[in-house]
């Protein structure tokens, strides 16, 4: 005999939160009968009741969520169902797969209180976990997310954890990584050639020993391997530079707690909050002191506070601060296997701690910092993507996969009106890189079940990664107009229909629409089109050696013919080296609008460097020398279409640092304040120049308004978003 009743689909981030003993617990308090399981879709539910229970029911689970849980889109289904006497979990249930795989999350409090407690099983285990907090995606090898499809299914639950797994009022019910003392992970400490020195709690006595001892120490944590000493050694720092080949480039710091962070750095409440919140990304802070072997170019730190139980026992025996920097090659990804630790970094690190479980998706910490009162991300990653975004029309039936930018790289993949947008990945100049962009591609293609009708990519044609795709159907879109299009994107529900914004998009590189590199640009546009109204002024490029700043004060000293005006600085290189590259530098074809590299020929001219190890460097340097106090600015004139920078680059050379940098930046600043007085439309500010907290905190105080990124970053990480949010509106409009 069959029954009326409602079948409520679920999807959103709602497998492996405690999603469905919410449900149970619900169902039970409202006296409901039916039954709640896992599928590839997310969730399903089925209750025997009427229109009025069901509204209640809705109600009262989208006031209860779990922390970590997030509806994207709920659908109920009169429906004939069979009787059901109670309400029950149910295993899960194969389809086709189209559930989100969550992030990795940081200890929540009730885990970390039982981490702390004595009198707990878990007392200081290593692995400590519920469904509020610890790994996800970095152990997961299929959907839908149970145990046997993650790195898990090596270990065999003791009756402890059984009981807790099977227990719906429990808050670790099917927390698919759970583990105890009984059942334990194992750990251990080995040396540069794999050989095991020790087990279990001794690992962490000896690594803290090791680490007051100045070594050089490899830890494996969530995602991947970090490269950690003590933060307040030294030798051991000019060490880990030497041996990393990592002059210049700041170290990401590890804290305990809040307070060992304010020992360091100033923070405000806004910060102090992102830190302690369950994603613990890196936060840009301002520095308390110099810090010169940690962060040498600038006066900012980047902390993190600890957040797996593995760091925290760590804590335990290691008083102080520690480095954390990701464990790699320059320019390659983040290690996350032994094997590819000994083969690549054993001459890195002295002693290395291990453990038995797997990581299967590997995962960069993220990056944020607090702009104006808000947060702007500046990497997304750990705690953060993969992102599922539910789109809120339907705009096709294709599965579009948007490449992203070379530099940077995250991609997206668009199906079932869901944009699926992958961890960062990083600079795919690299072979390594290279190797996980297409191996995290393939996850993502297998698991979903998935084959792409059309490939989105940039217009530069000497991308390698993007000639691996020459079989599909290819849209190419500007990587500036991708740009303006993922901030455009970010905002929309700001925007009218079609309505144009004014767009200022500034970066360092960047392919141009006319075969040239651009990067100082004004759009005028929306996500169907745009015009480009003006950008800096080219000049020519002795070559393309992005990293050689003297190089590029040449360029725009002989471009604005300020020979005289700068001889002190020419007298500087040897007249046979400026002689050759004046003769390279006259018959190049090379051009760039490029204000990422303006800023570097200034930083050339300002600073005496001659060439950087790191991209933002020289921004790094300028935020470091300005001066708020100092009411100065030279004037950026805008003729014939082009922003005429001369006087900034005569300022550089004949004032002070200060005196400089504070005119170069309050000179951006009223620059775009006052042509956006041409213009009655909103502004978008994009790109990576804009990553320059100093420089958005002036038009802040300008009153000025604009959209700017923050839950996408403003570099080169946005531009898949921007790609696909242009493909889909043209799409939409045919």
């Amino acid at each position: 005999m069959s029954h009326l009743g409602y079948k409520l689909e679920i999807s959103g981030l709602v497998q492996g939160v405690g999603f469905r003993p919410l449900v149970y617990e619900l169902a039970k308090q409202l006296k409901l009968f039916g039954e709640v399981y896992n599928d590839g879709f997310g969730v399903k539910i089925v209750l025997l009741c009427d229109e009025t229970r069901l509204d209640e029911f809705i109600e009262k689970l989208k006031l209860n969520l779990p922390p970590l849980a997030r509806i994207d889109s709920l659908k109920s289904t009169l429906i004939q169902t069979k009787p059901y006497e109670d309400f029950k979990i149910s295993d899960s249930k194969q389809s086709p797969k189209n559930a989100a795989m969550l992030s990795d999350f940081s200890l929540c409090e009730n885990c970390k209180k039982e981490f702390y407690d004595s009198k707990n099983p878990r007392f200081l285990y290593p692995f400590i976990t519920c469904t509020q907090c610890g790994p996800r995606f970095s152990i997961i090898k299929a959907l839908p997310y149970d145990r046997k499809n993650t790195s898990m299914s090596e270990f065999l639950m003791c009756d402890f954890c059984k009981s807790e797994y099977e227990n719906p009022h429990n808050r670790r019910f099917h927390a698919q990584p759970i583990s105890c003392p009984k059942c334990e992970i194992k750990v251990y400490l080995k040396d540069s050639k794999g050989q095991i020195l020790a087990s279990k709690d001794e690992v962490f006595k000896l690594c803290a020993k090791f680490l007051k001892e100045g070594k050089i120490l490899a830890v494996k944590g969530m995602g991947g391997f970090h490269l950690m000493c003590d933060a307040l050694n030294l030798e051991a720092l000019k060490e880990l530079r030497k041996r990393k080949k990592r002059p210049d480039k700041a170290f990401a710091l590890m804290c305990k707690d809040i307070k060992w962070a304010e020992n360091l750095a100033f923070i405000n409440e806004d910060e102090a909050k992102l830190l302690q919140s369950a994603l613990s990304p890196i936060v840009l802070l301002k520095a308390k002191k110099n810090l010169d072997l940690i962060a040498p170019d600038t006066d900012k730190i980047g902390i993190m506070l600890a957040y797996t139980p593995l760091h925290f026992l760590l804590f335990e025996y290691f008083e102080g601060v520690l480095v954390a920097t990701s464990a790699n090659l320059s320019g390659e990804s983040i290690i996350f296997k032994e094997e590819f630790l000994l083969e690549k970094l054993s001459n890195v690190f002295d002693f290395y701690l291990d453990y038995e479980r797997e990581i299967i998706n590997p995962s960069d910490d993220s990056i944020a910092q607090i702009v104006n009162g808000k947060t702007m991300f500046l990497r997304t990653s750990r705690g953060l993507n993969p992102l599922y975004v539910e789109l809120d029309e339907i705009h096709c039936d294709k599965n579009i996969l948007a490449l992203g930018a070379e530099l940077k790289n995250e991609f997206i993949i668009y199906h079932q009106n869901k944009l699926i947008i992958s961890p960062y990945i990083g600079d795919l100049k690299s072979f390594d890189t290279q190797q996980r962009f297409f191996t995290l591609l393939d996850f993502f293609k297998k698991t979903y079940e998935l084959e792409f009708d059309m490939i989105l990519c940039d217009k530069h044609p000497h991308f390698s990664y993007v000639k691996n795709f020459k079989a599909y159907k290819n849209y190419k879109i500007s990587h500036h107009y991708a740009h303006f299009c993922a901030t455009y994107f970010e905002y929309k529900k700001e925007f009218d229909e079609n309505e144009k914004a004014l767009g200022f998009i500034f970066d360092g590189t960047g392919y141009g629409d006319d075969g040239q590199i651009w990067g100082g640009e004004i759009f005028l546009g929306n996500l169907k089109e745009y015009e480009r109204i003006g950008h800096f002024e080219s000049f020519k490029l002795i070559n393309s050696d992005i990293s050689n700043l003297q190089n590029l004060a040449l360029s725009v000293i002989w471009h604005y013919g300020l020979e005289n005006e700068a001889r002190e600085f020419l007298d500087q290189i040897p007249s046979i080296k400026q002689n050759n590259l004046k003769k390279i530098y006259n018959h190049s074809k090379l051009f760039t609008s490029s204000l990422g590299r303006i800023i570097d020929a200034f930083g050339a001219i300002v600073f005496n460097e001659q060439k950087i190890s790191y991209e933002a460097q020289i921004g790094l340097l300028c935020e470091k020398f300005y001066d708020e106090n100092l009411n100065f600015s030279y004037k950026l004139s805008f003729k014939n279409g082009q922003i005429d920078f001369k006087e900034v680059i005569l300022g550089a050379l004949k004032d002070e640092k200060s005196k400089a940098v504070t005119g170069f930046l309050n000179a951006l600043a009223n620059f775009i304040v006052e042509f956006s007085k041409n213009y009655q439309t909103k502004i978008i500010l994009s790109g990576g120049v804009f990553q320059n907290k100093t420089l958005l905190e002036i038009l802040k105080r300008k009153n000025f308004d604009f959209f700017v990124p923050l839950n996408f970053p403003c570099n080169d990480s946005q531009i898949a978003l921007g790609q696909i949010a242009h493909f889909l509106k043209i799409y939409q409009a045919e």
